[in-house]
């Protein structure tokens, strides 16, 4: 029993790390009246890992121990890889549907909104801002993923969209905003504000998801615009 335990514990914690890039973020709420010369947000293209995931926090191969979990992990992984071309066939690209979403919704705030390509080394925030365009007052970076959990083999599919984000100011570097946003599924280990979705969403098993993958994206793209409208609301907050 201690061995599956720590093998869930070992998996949800790889799990966050997969979702949001980094397992712990300190949450700061945006504080509007102390940057009212925030004007023009520099929008850096979102990290994310281009795979959908497929996760079973509850699968019956965390039994048996480290064999167990390798056929699990493998099983996972199989499932995601199949889920991700059903979704990569469909021409989904969450990144890029939600960069545009955000983009609107933050100009619906009030914000001037620039996009900011740039390279990176891992799906995670990036570690230096300083040589971004500068012709902004703040850059908001993202990291974002999707796919499907479900809690056991006997617990119905949730979709799950993670996105961890944080606000730096360009002249001091400083984080004037900084939150974890899942919508789905919930995991609370990664303390995260939560957007709940809706039942007829869920699939009872992973063959459910790959016999209607109409649906099972409809179930991810509901959710993209609920995570924007929350963030836009954070930085208008106050």
């Amino acid at each position: 029993m201690v061995v599956k335990g720590n093998l869930r514990f070992i998996c949800i914690v790889l799990l966050i790390l997969l979702m949001v890039g980094c397992a712990t973020v300190e949450r700061q709420a945006f504080n509007k009246t102390a940057h009212q010369d925030l004007k023009r947000i520099g929008l850096i293209e979102p990290a994310c890992n281009k795979e959908y995931y497929v996760q079973n926090l509850g699968h019956a191969g965390m039994s048996f121990g480290l064999i167990g979990g390798l056929i699990a992990v493998a099983d996972m992984q199989s499932k995601a890889n199949e889920f991700t071309e059903l979704m990569k066939s469909r021409n989904f690209k969450v990144d890029n549907e939600f960069q545009c979403l955000l983009a609107t919704e933050l100009q619906n705030a009030g914000y001037s909104v620039k996009v900011i390509k740039t390279k990176r080394e891992k799906a995670d925030f990036l570690n230096d801002y300083s040589n971004l365009d500068k012709d902004v007052d703040a850059y908001l970076d993202i990291g974002i993923n999707a796919g499907y959990i479900c809690a056991s083999g006997m617990s119905d599919y949730v979709p799950a969209v993670r996105l961890s984000i944080r606000l730096v100011k360009r002249e001091t570097k400083d984080i004037l905003y900084q939150d974890i946003i899942s919508y789905g599924y919930e995991l609370r280990q990664a303390k995260a504000v939560q957007i709940d979705a809706e039942q007829r969403y869920f699939f009872k098993d992973f063959r459910a998801i790959t016999e209607n993958p109409e649906l099972a994206l409809e179930g991810l793209q509901k959710g993209l615009p609920l995570v924007a409208k929350r963030i836009a609301e954070d930085l208008i907050s106050q």
